[in-house]
């Protein structure tokens, strides 16, 4: 009986052996270690904390955008909802503000936006936000939500 135990704890003993063995082999395949988990929320933080920068950016960027006429007025998209279309709309002027530049910053930013919803499976309310008018009062471009009937 002894020698039967015996027999038995050296197969239990050796088929641990062999799962821990796979289990590493399924790591080396998968390329998932526990250091690069734990870096995901580091890297998550990191593409938040740039995604703030960013919107900082943009709207430092467009600042106060004054203008002498209605066509320096733009209307710029900026970032992405988890059920479509931009998280915002702001207005510019061409008269103080570098297109190319602002709209690289807006590009980065939605980028990591989709990102962001795609990583962390963010929902939302699917509301949709109505596409404003430009309107210019007192030499500053405004985005001016459309009036209801």
């Amino acid at each position: 009986m002894v020698k039967g135990l015996s027999a038995i704890a050296l197969l239990v003993l050796l088929s641990g052996c062999v799962d821990a063995e796979r289990v590493d082999e399924t790591k080396a395949e998968n390329g998932a270690t526990t250091a690069e988990q734990a870096m995901e929320p580091a890297a998550a933080a990191m593409r938040n904390a740039r995604i703030a920068a960013l919107d900082n950016q943009i709207r430092t960027m467009v600042g106060i955008p004054r203008a002498d006429s209605l066509e320096q007025c733009k209307l710029a998209e900026v970032g992405k909802r988890a059920c479509g279309g931009p998280e915002y709309y702001i207005a510019y002027s061409t008269q103080v503000t570098d297109e190319q530049a602002l709209q690289k910053l807006i590009t980065e930013y939605t980028q990591l936006r989709v990102e962001h919803i795609q990583a962390t499976q963010e929902m939302s309310t699917c509301e949709v936000i109505p596409r404003p008018q430009l309107t210019i009062e007192n030499g500053i471009c405004r985005a001016t939500a459309l009036s209801r009937m």
